[in-house]
């Protein structure tokens, strides 16, 4: 004889503190044909939940189950919160299918999953995509690290915003996509990343000068037969070659005063510092929502 179910409730559960649902609690009275309340009895389940996105029907959750009706026929299940994450359960609309795998087999119900709106749709005030800095090294449930990682192929909204893998951001700072208000000054393309950079500037003399050493002058010697002027022939700088002066003397002249003056700084500074900019920094790993 055919049997058939009276489904009597259907909830959802959540937790505010892990974000996800504690699980989706599904309670019902099998009865036969004549209505009659199958008592103690065994009987096989199977819970399904789908969702149909651009014409592909996705089955995030598929589980067998032989559960046992008690004194009264009533049979209780907890969909496992693991089965189902959160981004899914919020993203999409999705159905809950019940089928009675012990012969005769049937589908005792095939329904919308509707879930309290606010609760939902607020998923704790952060929406799919957000972004926050994170002290922990293993992202909370319905997070991952922002590593460049795979992301989990059931995140598929946020692969639509991403791609197959979280952004990488480690050692990274987060900037304002869009021109700066302040400076008018482009921040990087959403999702993109932009280069260091210094602001164009230069740099005074400062401190740096040339010494001044006054007027002066310089003195050079010339030995007698190595000066034309006096009337000699330069020839080897030893012998006297010149009748102007026998005693193979020395003449000293100078070279005209140059007056004060200072040299002009050519070059640059020793370069210092390290390879990058950079302010005052904290270390934190980055998080997004799946």
């Amino acid at each position: 004889m055919k049997s058939k179910l009276l489904l009597l409730s259907f909830l959802m559960l959540l937790s505010v503190a892990t974000n996800y649902a504690q699980g989706i609690a599904v309670q019902g009275i099998a009865r036969d044909a004549n209505n009659t309340a199958k008592i103690s009895a065994p009987i096989n389940f199977k819970f399904t939940i789908y969702y149909n996105k651009a014409g592909t029907v996705y089955t995030p959750v598929a589980i067998t189950q032989n559960l046992t009706t008690d004194a009264f026929g009533v049979f209780s299940y907890v969909i496992p919160a693991t089965a189902l994450d959160n981004t899914t359960l919020l993203e999409n609309e999705l159905y809950l299918k019940i089928e009675q795998l012990t012969a005769p087999a049937a589908v005792i119900s095939d329904e919308k999953l509707n879930h309290v709106p606010y609760a939902m749709s607020a998923s704790n005030g952060v929406p799919t995509g957000s972004i926050m800095p994170y002290l922990g090294t293993t992202a909370p449930a319905g997070w991952v690290l922002c590593d460049g990682n795979v992301l989990p192929a059931t995140a598929k909204a946020l692969i639509d915003m991403v791609g197959n893998n979280a952004p990488n951001l480690q050692g990274m700072f987060l900037r304002g996509t869009g021109i700066s208000p302040e400076n008018g000054e482009p921040g990087p393309a959403l999702k993109a990343r932009q280069g260091d950079d210094n602001k164009r500037h230069i740099h005074g003399v400062g401190t740096l000068a040339t010494s001044s050493n006054g007027s002066h002058i310089h003195s050079i010697t010339f030995h007698n037969d190595d000066y034309n002027g006096g009337g000699g022939t330069a020839k080897d700088g030893l012998e006297d070659d010149t009748p102007l002066n026998t005693a193979n003397t020395d003449n000293n002249k100078n070279t005209n005063a140059s007056g004060d003056h200072t040299h002009p700084i050519t070059g640059s500074t020793a370069p210092i510092g390290g390879n990058e900019t950079r302010p005052v920094n904290y270390g934190v790993n980055y998080i997004i929502k799946l």
